[in-house]
């Protein structure tokens, strides 16, 4: 028997799932270390210890590995990245200073203004000029090319990212750059902005570029130690890796674009949402996904089966540009670190005390409070079955991290302090929801959560109710949300091609060349996978707008060409329409401008096998492992709830709150006035009720 492995590399622990054919998913959890690989490795050995089997023999029988890290995303984050030199036409040094021209928030008086990805003093203009028509005006002056480049050695610079005007029109001149900083700098990794990102918007092509450079000597290390472990470890089946748009791609894309590794294993979690909450007699097509892990909370929406796609992903502040799922990430996670401010204010997050050493219960060092500890000092968690019983939790360190931290700075109990810091963190994970759904004008209370992540489970009831959301699923995956999405994920890679075109006058033999080379590369890429022809499937899309609009919007395109004025007449009034839809406006007599077009390459992998439904129970009592005294409320108030072991429970099952519902993976609350069911396919369905008032 053949084996598939699915990995999530979290900042606090790697989640791990397990596919064979015709058998349900299995599901695992390791401590994530500084490298990746140990973690992963660890990972794949308790996976080889539940088969019986050594890891060799496991890794040698398996067929597939895919991964999803935060590498990227991290390096970003923490200011990591390798050392990078911007070369830019001549005139241009302050692409990334200027940015757009506007705050993300234009209502924020008081932002501090975000420094450029890569510094001013290495940022060089080269002495080159192309035309909007893809005429040369200025050749490239190679002989100061190669003296910057010598300027750039003396500067120690480690990546090189190139990022000339109209290079998507005319890219040999980034070309010749590229080559002659090479021969200077042999060794150097080089990034070429029309190759990473060839988009109309200079400063989003800078910046992707910019990431992509600074990620190259990082995500190769990493990615190439990674590969080289497994290999010596057995395993000769196919690697990859997840990118931003929640696809996977072989480790030679990503290495060779790193930037498309960003958001990477978040990426995963609407897709795995997205079929959990559809499966069964469910069809919930309105789903929010979040995934509370050790280190961020993330949070997407999916609209009508729809899973939302863009090309403004941020990081810390830098745009990277590229195709992704939208995801919101937040620093506040079960190992979030709690703090007072000098004036008596509590935060949580965004810091995180990470696997090492972890929050205080965990017994390695830490001395900080966590949402964890909070948990564990109100009773929420097992001490001595979490992780899958890895570790015992101190309850002792998490009480009196709290107290020093938290509860004595003021005045409150331990009990109280707790609660706080559960409220505190449930406040900002609130604010990330309605970021993606309130404020871009879409009623969350019509949208069904799924809930994942190990810190998920005793917190997603509480933020749905706030939300006025009715409903949250705990699936079987619950705990390996993100991996679970891995599993079940799809190879596919992004291409693009900048060519305007327009409605009134339009070039059809020019845009034939386009999608014809932009069909070679996606069958390229679907080949290079391994994916049989019957499963390539190819989605183009386009970027239009009303002539003189300065944004455009993301409209399908139906097959591999677009033949004839019927064709076109179609396309526009699709775009007629779908501008209406988004904006309420159409303007039908006004030209249509084509941008850009887009290729999703897509090689589609077997479905999962069929969970197999559990027998219905005699009735719908289901029977408490134990009474555990936990606090609950704002002010903490002890009280005993009855406990459930979820392989215990079966189909039918009604379990009022106040209640817990502990897996090997995960511990999920149903808070006060709220049922939950366990249906046939796994699921716990939570439904929300809103609390009785109270009265003083």
């Amino acid at each position: 028997m053949s084996f598939e492995i699915a990995v999530d590399v979290g900042g606090t622990f790697t989640d791990l799932v397990l596919r064979q054919p015709g058998q349900e998913t299995r599901h695992y959890k390791s401590s994530s270390t500084a490298r990746i690989e140990e973690g992963i490795l660890s990972g794949i050995g308790i996976i080889a210890a539940d088969l019986g089997l050594e890891r060799q023999q496991l890794l040698e029988r398996c067929s597939d590995f895919a991964c999803g890290t935060t590498a990227a995303t991290n390096a970003v984050l923490e200011g990591k990245g390798a050392r990078t030199a911007l070369l830019c036409t001549e005139g241009f040094r302050d692409t990334l200073l200027i940015r757009e021209g506007t705050r993300h928030d234009v209502l924020d008086l008081y932002v501090d203004y975000p420094q450029p990805y890569v510094p001013r003093h290495l940022t060089h203009g080269i002495r080159e000029r192309v035309n909007a028509e893809g005429g040369v005006e200025i050749p490239v002056d190679a002989e100061q090319v190669r003296a910057v480049a010598r300027q750039l050695r003396e500067q120690g610079v480690e990546a090189v990212a190139v990022c000339l005007l109209w290079s998507f029109l005319r890219p040999d001149h980034e070309e010749l750059v590229g080559k002659l900083v090479a021969a200077e700098l042999p060794g150097v990794p080089i990034s070429l902005s029309h190759q990473v990102n060839p988009t109309l918007r200079e400063y989003r092509r800078a910046s992707a570029v910019s990431l992509d450079a600074s990620l190259k000597p990082i995500v190769r290390d990493r990615i190439g130690k990674l590969e080289s472990s497994l290999r010596q470890a057995g395993f000769a089946g196919n690697l990859s890796f997840v990118t931003s748009n929640g696809g996977r791609a072989s480790s030679e894309e990503v290495m060779g674009k790193p930037v498309y590794l960003c958001l990477s294993g978040p990426s995963a979690a609407p897709r795995a949402a997205s079929s959990l909450a559809q499966a069964g007699a469910r069809d919930s097509r309105d789903v929010i996904a979040v995934d509370m892990g050790g280190t961020s909370f993330d949070v997407s929406i999916v609209v009508g089966g729809r899973i939302p796609t863009h090309r403004e992903g941020v990081i810390d502040g830098h745009m990277f540009g590229v195709p992704s799922v939208d995801v919101k990430t937040i620093g506040a996670g079960g190992g979030s670190i709690a703090r007072v401010d000098a004036g008596g204010f509590i935060h949580v997050g965004p810091h995180s005390a990470g696997a090492f050493p972890g929050p205080a219960c965990y017994g390695r060092g830490g001395t900080l409070p966590t949402v964890t500890d909070a948990n564990l000092a109100r009773g929420l968690l097992n001490p001595h079955n979490f992780a899958g019983g890895q570790f015992a939790l101190s309850v002792e360190n998490a009480r009196r991290a709290i107290e020093e931290h938290v509860a004595g700075p003021l005045g409150l109990s331990v009990e109280d302090a707790a609660s706080l810091i559960g409220l505190a963190a449930e406040q900002s994970m609130v604010a990330a929801i309605e970021d993606i759904t309130v404020r871009r004008g879409i009623d969350a209370r019509r949208f069904v959560m799924v809930s994942g992540g190990a810190a998920g489970g005793l917190h997603s009831a509480e933020i749905a109710r706030e939300m006025g959301m009715g409903t949250v699923l705990f699936p079987q995956a619950s705990g390996v949300l993100s991996a679970y999405g891995i599993a079940i994920g799809d190879f596919s890679f992004n291409f693009t091609r900048s060519f305007y075109a327009i409605s009134s006058a339009f070039n059809f033999e020019g845009l034939g060349i386009v999608l014809e080379g932009l069909v070679a590369e996606g069958r390229s890429f679907l080949e290079r996978m391994q994916v049989p022809a019957q499963r390539q499937r190819l989605a183009f899309s386009v970027q239009a707008r009303y002539a003189g609009q300065i944004w455009e919007i993301t409209l399908p395109l139906d097959g591999e060409r677009l033949q004839g004025e019927a064709a076109l007449a179609a396309l526009v009034a699709r775009f007629h329409a779908l501008h209406e839809q988004l904006y309420a406006v159409r303007a039908e007599h006004d030209a249509v401008e084509f941008i850009e077009w887009d290729l999703l390459a897509v090689g589609e992998r077997p479905a999962l096998s069929l969970v197999e439904p559990e027998p219905v129970g005699a009735d719908a009592t289901a029977r408490a492992r134990e009474l555990r005294t936990v606090s609950l409320g704002r002010p903490a108030r002890p009280i005993q709830v009855p406990v459930y072991e979820r392989a215990a429970l079966f189909a039918g099952a009604v379990l009022p709150g106040p209640a817990l519902v502990e897996d090997p993976l995960f511990t999920c609350l149903i808070p006060e006035a709220c049922t939950g069911r366990y249906t046939a396919d796994r699921t716990l369905i939570v439904d929300i009720h809103p609390l009785a008032p109270q009265r003083h």
